[in-house]
């Protein structure tokens, strides 16, 4: 791979440091370089062509976007796509400083459901990332062979890679707005120390999330569709109950009140365990909180 790169621009963009690396380094995501303008750029090679194309079309699909993430230049020949560069995610900007007004994060997270809605209006799910973003029939589900996107922002269902939807993205942005209301206890940033009692990340998340919204219940379920699946999931959630039976403040429907009554009631909504149960960003975007 070169240390340069031709855009369809014409633009020569000079590759610098990863910025994301994956266990196959075709996956990985790098700063580039283009005069005074640093840019992030994504390279597809070989299989990863698919996501390359899937990206263009959803480029064609939002012409006009001033909400989504978009590619600024792409290369055919070499399959890479490039992206603004961003300092920051949403999270880090804010835990980077915490004086960001109630008021402007209220915005954002407005902003960030608009982005959602425009998405959801044709038929796409986000999925994590722009680059895993997915167009599919209006009702279907999507079935992957693995999880995709960050863990600690997928659903139930994301965490299984099976039944994804646009109800996936919803849940995902409710656990976004409850984060942000300062409720850091469902983020996992040790993952070293539970590798050292055998629990994994996923184990971690789902435990957490069938504590605060609720059991695997057979909305969930049906939607998975899977046995080994229905097996783990079915068997995490009873040990889970039970815990929460010993400590029922853990559950969000004890606690969330905190937020305000409008908003615990909005986000109990997006994060309902079965997603045919969930409310559409529609309805969270009329939602008078």
């Amino acid at each position: 791979m070169t240390s340069t790169i031709v855009g369809k621009s014409g633009r020569i963009y000079i590759r610098r440091e990863v910025l994301a690396e994956r266990r196959d380094p075709r996956l990985s995501v790098f700063k580039a370089e283009f005069v005074t303008q640093n840019l992030t750029y994504k390279i597809y090679f070989d299989r990863t062509k698919p996501f390359y194309n899937l990206s263009l079309r959803l480029a064609a699909d939002f012409p006009e976007s001033r909400r989504l993430r978009m590619h600024v230049d792409s290369s055919e020949e070499e399959n890479f796509l490039i992206y603004p560069f961003y300092q920051h995610t949403l999270l880090g900007l804010l835990q980077d400083d915490p004086e960001v007004s109630r008021a402007a994060q209220k915005r954002i997270l407005q902003e960030t459901g608009a982005a959602i809605q425009e998405l959801h209006s044709k038929d796409w799910i986000h999925r994590g990332d722009f680059n895993l973003a997915f167009k599919f029939d209006t009702g279907a589900l999507l079935y992957n062979t693995r999880a995709v996107g960050n863990i600690m922002w997928r659903s139930p269902e994301g965490q299984t890679g099976r039944g994804l939807s646009k109800a996936s993205d919803v849940y995902s942005f409710g656990l976004c707005i409850y984060t942000l209301g300062g409720r850091e206890p469902i983020l996992i940033n040790d993952y070293p120390e539970l590798a050292k009692h055998g629990v994994s990340p996923q184990h971690a998340v789902l435990t957490r999330h069938f504590s605060y919204f609720g059991p695997a219940n057979q909305g969930l379920l049906n939607v998975i569709n899977n046995k080994k699946w229905t097996k783990a999931l079915t068997i995490l959630s009873k040990e889970t109950d039970l815990v929460v039976q010993d400590y029922p403040d853990m559950s969000f429907e004890a606690w969330g009140h905190v937020f305000g009554s409008g908003a615990q009631k909005m986000i109990s909504g997006m994060t309902k365990i079965d997603p045919r149960a969930r409310a559409t960003i529609g309805q969270v975007m009329e939602h008078p909180w």
